[in-house]
């Protein structure tokens, strides 16, 4: 019964997302539909939950003309990275949006679709000059974007270094006492190269780097995790938490 609910609401949603707004459009309701498209088209595999990585978002004449821009595809695609961590999820291959205009459609209306990478595409290839494409793993495009995507943060909540803080994105970053670590602790039971964390499937993940004391993730030792919003990290007598932002 419960199902055939949740079934009724995600249609109704779904028709919700794609009818003639009487005001502007806003990215918080592409952002919403987007939210919208993960849940619907997410899977579980053996290797966890997985969401597509090609989106296109299609507007009207008049929508694209006012809200095409790199730094609202920035804003996307980092929502949808935050989204993927917040729902236990991950992405295999790399992540692309796109913003297509559609004559047809009217002021308001818009339409979001997504595929798997090694799906067979039913989004139309990028042949028109009216599509706006921004892709994760392509840092050369002239759009003028912020050296780093921040999507999460490390905040020390217990030890001698209370309230250090670093934000992290998608770059690897390594933790301990050296002053080559981008987090660097002052625990004297924190090796100096203590962790790293890597970003792969569009997650992080935390591996110990052969410390003296070892890497407890939520009170259990361990060689690496996936990390989770509010997890907790345990290197020495250093407590961190970890946090989307």
């Amino acid at each position: 019964m419960i199902d055939r609910v949740e079934s009724f609401l995600q249609k109704y949603m779904d028709k919700l997302f794609r009818r003639k707004y009487s005001g502007e459009l806003e990215p918080a309701t592409i952002r919403n539909a987007l939210e919208s498209e993960i849940k619907q088209r997410r899977k579980n595999t053996r290797s966890g939950f997985i969401v597509p990585n090609i989106y296109e978002i299609r507007l009207g004449t008049e929508d694209y003309q006012r809200l095409s821009s790199a730094r609202l595809m920035e804003d996307m695609t980092v929502f949808v990275e935050k989204k993927l961590i917040q729902t236990d999820s991950f992405m295999d291959g790399a992540l692309s949006l796109r913003l297509r205009e559609e004559a047809a459609m009217e002021k308001g209306a818009f339409e979001v679709a997504s595929h798997y990478e090694d799906a067979k595409p039913q989004i139309a290839a990028d042949t028109d000059s009216n599509t706006l494409v921004l892709s994760h793993s392509d840092f050369t495009l002239p759009l003028n974007l912020p050296p780093v995507r921040r999507l999460a943060s490390l905040r020390v909540i217990r030890g001698v270094d209370m309230k250090a803080y670093l934000e992290i994105g998608e770059r690897k970053v390594y933790l301990g006492r050296r002053d080559q670590n981008d987090f660097i602790l002052t625990d004297l039971n924190v090796s100096r190269l203590h962790a790293s964390i890597e970003y792969e499937r569009h997650r992080h993940v935390i591996r110990d780097a052969g410390s003296l004391n070892g890497l407890f993730v939520n009170g259990a030792r361990t060689s690496d995790a996936c990390l989770l919003p509010g997890d907790e990290i345990g290197l020495g007598n250093t407590l961190l938490r970890y946090e989307i932002i």
